[in-house]
């Protein structure tokens, strides 16, 4: 708890500096250009999760109304007409040279991936015509094989510098994966290396990719860029803010940082929607040379586009850096020919995902489930438990009475307003986007204990990791005042092979029988308790289960029920308002002073 506390102070630290930095970027942001200089503009995004098609204010479906009513946001289609809109400005020179960036997570988020896989990501990626892309940890969403061809048929490079490919040698294989690309424009040699946070090999279904701290990679890679003849580097990844910046601080020839994987908002000035900015736009970060290195990221979801405008002296040094983000909404228009793919692809996508599967009378929240129980995280465990026990032919009710998923894999809640409101195939497909069959799992009481502990091993109510388990069977009680590893105080299970469904204290000693995603038990999420233990494969996923259990009890309204108890967590949160206030004040002040 301590070290947490002072990596939070630390963050803290870093980005009050970051911002008055910003501010004597913006105040000088009027020099004259000097001789020799070269200007940039840098367009990016990151966290598209597959939101091809535009969303509404939050980033869930566009309806009919809210298109009627122009508060549609995003879209592949407007990112295309201010890319191109940019180049076209820098080909008839009435506007600077333009790098178009994406920090990776393309895949996963809509049901619009979930049916049509890496080539709908790979189509709609070709059709921005970005200048490099990096890998997100999503992008291993479908394994190794259902990367690969994704990265075959993109138009662009795909870059990672901090991958160990020895042992996944179809990955290996790939020509169109790289450490890093050099661009030369206009004279000027422009590196550009990619990173992945290493944390992929536990969020993503297993595979034997192996990582290189990032920093360490980056260095390697930009030393040889350098001896090369590249002046001006730039890292563009997905491993979060708080790396991103260690990465501005540490590898002392990166010019920038271009980031994804926190969905971090930035922004200079008055917010102009919902979202609230976690600092200013670019971060400045004080290497311990002296040089300013700014560090970016553009929220998620195609809501933003980032812009920077960047201005180099002769030898390569930043000058200045200034810009903000572009709020995609109704105001910028959306690119025909990319609109005509999304068009396409909508109708057969309708088809599917307008398919009624039953009713809800009350909210389905998806959107705590990381963080506490959620009715839809017990809804999902129920229905498998549900649909096991209708097939199930031995003694008793069931052989398998306890479910668990991840908070991670549910990834959407269902919030329609009409009682009881309509559930659609869709509804659930953005809730459960991720494929994988339910898993029997045969465990002792002990590791059950261990399962639980490692649930709530990295809590955090910042950053809610998606390891934090939901449950149907099982009752547990965390005390969030004690360390990691000793936060369960009680379990107790529910009985299965017996006539009277009761639950008792949880046996360490005895074997108990869990449904779960087979991501869980093939030890995605850290889960390695679950390795080597008796399994069995079902012949059916989450999504099946939920909506066999929704046809059958429709209108449907799961509530929380206490099967998840948390004492003491005022604790993490109070550190955690620290954190935030501490921040937003600063900003605020600072701002506000200059305009």
């Amino acid at each position: 708890y301590s070290r947490n506390k002072r990596n939070k102070n630390v963050l803290i630290q870093k980005l009050l500096v970051a911002t008055l930095l910003a501010v004597v970027a913006l105040a000088s942001s009027n020099v004259l250009k000097p001789k020799g200089s070269f200007e940039l503009l840098i367009l990016h995004n990151n966290d598209m999760h597959a939101h091809f098609e535009q969303s509404s204010q939050r980033s869930g479906t566009c309806t009919n109304d809210d298109r009627e009513a122009g508060k549609c946001y995003g879209g592949f289609p407007r990112v295309a007409h201010v890319v191109k809109e940019a180049r076209a400005a820098a080909l008839n020179h009435t506007g600077p040279p333009v790098l178009y960036l994406n920090a990776g997570d393309t895949y996963t988020g809509t049901a619009w991936f979930t049916i049509y896989k890496w080539k709908i990501a790979a189509e709609f990626v070709n059709a921005l015509q970005p200048d490099a892309v990096s890998l997100g940890n999503h992008e291993f969403d479908n394994g190794i094989s259902g990367l690969t061809p994704f990265i075959e048929n993109l138009t662009c490079p795909i870059l990672c510098a901090n991958l160990i490919l020895t042992k996944e040698p179809e990955l290996q294989a790939e020509r169109n994966l790289m450490d890093s690309v050099v661009f030369n424009i206009n004279g000027t040699k422009i590196g550009v290396i990619g990173y992945l946070t290493p944390d992929t090999k536990v969020l993503a279904i297993r595979n034997d990719v192996e990582y290189i701290e990032e920093v360490t990679a980056i260095k390697k890679e930009a030393t040889r860029l350098k001896n090369m003849g590249v002046n001006i580097l730039i890292a563009l990844g997905h491993s979060g803010f708080t790396k991103d910046l260690e990465i501005a601080e540490k590898v002392e020839d990166i010019d920038l940082v271009i980031g994804g994987h926190t969905n971090t908002f930035l922004w200079n000035g008055t917010t102009p929607d919902i979202e609230k900015a976690e600092g200013p736009y670019p971060t400045l970060v004080k290497q311990k040379s002296g040089r300013l290195v700014p560090a970016v990221q553009a929220y998620a979801y195609t809501k933003y586009l980032g812009k920077l405008h960047i201005l180099f002296d002769s030898n390569g040094e930043i000058i200045r850096s200034n810009g903000n983000p572009i709020l995609l909404d109704n105001s910028i228009k959306q690119d025909p020919e990319v609109l005509a793919i999304v068009n396409r692809y909508r109708e057969n996508i309708m088809i599917i995902t307008e398919e009624v599967v039953g009713t809800t009378s009350v909210i389905l929240d998806g959107q705590s489930c990381r963080l506490k129980e959620c009715n839809m995280g017990n809804l999902i465990a129920d229905a498998m438990v549900y649909t096991y026990a209708s097939e199930y032919r031995g003694y008793g009710w069931t052989d398998a009475p306890a479910a668990i998923i991840q908070g991670g894999g549910i990834r959407a809640s269902i919030a329609h307003v009409n009682s009881p409101a309509n559930i659609t195939k869709g509804d659930l497909l953005r809730v459960m986007p991720f494929d994988g069959n339910v898993v029997k799992v045969t465990i002792n009481g002990r590791d059950v204990w261990r399962m639980l502990e490692h649930s709530v091993w990295r809590y955090n109510p910042l950053r809610a990791p998606g390891q934090f388990l939901q449950m149907s069977g099982m009752m547990v009680e965390y005390d969030f005042q004690q360390p990691p590893g000793k936060r369960v105080m009680k379990v107790y299970m529910r009985c299965g092979e017996c006539l009277n469904p009761e639950y008792s204290v949880l046996n360490t000693t005895g074997k108990y029988k869990i449904l779960m995603p087979a991501f869980l038990s093939m030890g995605g999420d850290g889960f390695s308790v679950f390795d080597d233990l008796p399994s069995t494969p079902l012949h059916y996923d989450e999504l099946n289960c939920t909506m066999n259990y929704i046809e059958k009890h429709s209108p449907v309204y799961p509530s929380t029920e206490g099967r998840i108890i948390i004492n003491n967590l005022d604790k993490l949160k109070s550190s955690a308002a620290t954190l935030n206030l501490s921040l937003s004040a600063v900003v605020a002040l600072v701002f506000s002073s200059i305009l």
